[in-house]
């Protein structure tokens, strides 16, 4: 983890909070170097005794992350199991890790950034922002989160979410997907309710659990279908296409 450099995310204890922001522009794009420090900044907060619940966040308000730039991944087997790979290995960490993680959506969270927010034992959130899985409408299935939106939602409406329909935050909240809490005040709200938090190792376990075995599953669901959408030019054109106009209309609605 040394070798590292983290130029694209930020890592801090604030009051025994290990703090891992996304810092990657306006988009909080989580291009393969962003999950790569993203992955090591989950680690190092693990590691330090001072630190007794984990926050994932984004700088700026409109993202949380954008999700993947995928004008920017190379449309070859090689270019797209790299990403991949690096997604499993996030995924692991987060199945793995000993203390509580609990993401904090400062902005829309969209694509892969949906399924972090998935996966975390808690995400709080502020009432202007959306949840949002674009590449669901050219059929590519949510690596992980698709389960959790469909034990949580009806049947029509996680199917509208696995789609690419955007998802307010307050349906999320009645839905029990977020935590909402004022914009105000954001940051120093979910502190409070993070340290609050009593949520022990063998809890952690019964929460994300599932995920260790779901991440084998990846290869032949997530990264099959992105081949199949991103190696035929039209079909990548249409994604593409697909991917710009929701984060249009997916970012938060908050005017600072």
């Amino acid at each position: 983890m040394g070798s590292i450099t983290f130029n694209k995310v930020m890592v801090w204890n604030e009051d025994n909070i290990g703090v891992v922001a996304i810092n990657n522009g306006n988009e909080n794009y989580l291009d393969q170097d962003t999950i790569i420090q993203l992955t090591a900044a989950l680690t190092i907060a693990n590691n330090d005794d001072n630190v007794r619940w984990v926050a994932i966040t984004g700088t700026g308000s409109l993202f949380f992350t954008a999700g993947v730039p995928w004008e920017s991944i190379r449309p070859t087997y090689a270019s797209i199991s790299d990403l991949v790979r690096a997604v499993k290995a996030l995924f692991s960490i987060i199945a793995t890790l000993n203390k509580p993680i609990i993401t904090i959506l400062n902005g829309s969270a969209l694509g892969l950034g949906l399924d972090l927010a998935l996966l975390s034992d808690l995400t709080i959130a502020p009432p202007d922002i959306y949840l949002c899985y674009p590449e669901g409408y050219m059929g590519i299935p949510m690596p992980l989160g698709s389960r959790v939106i469909l034990d949580r939602l009806p049947r029509y409406a996680a199917i509208k979410v696995l789609t690419g329909s955007p998802m307010e935050s307050k349906d999320a909240a009645n839905y029990g997907l977020i935590h909402l809490v004022g914009r105000d005040n954001l940051f120093g709200d979910a502190k409070s309710i993070i340290k609050e938090l009593r949520i022990s190792e063998y809890l952690r376990r019964e929460l994300v659990g599932w995920v260790k075995d779901a991440i084998d599953e990846i290869d032949s669901t997530f990264l099959n279908s992105l081949l199949e959408v991103m190696t035929n030019e039209n079909n990548l054109s249409e994604f593409l296409r697909i991917v710009r106009s929701m984060r249009i209309r997916c970012q938060s609605r908050y005017k600072a």
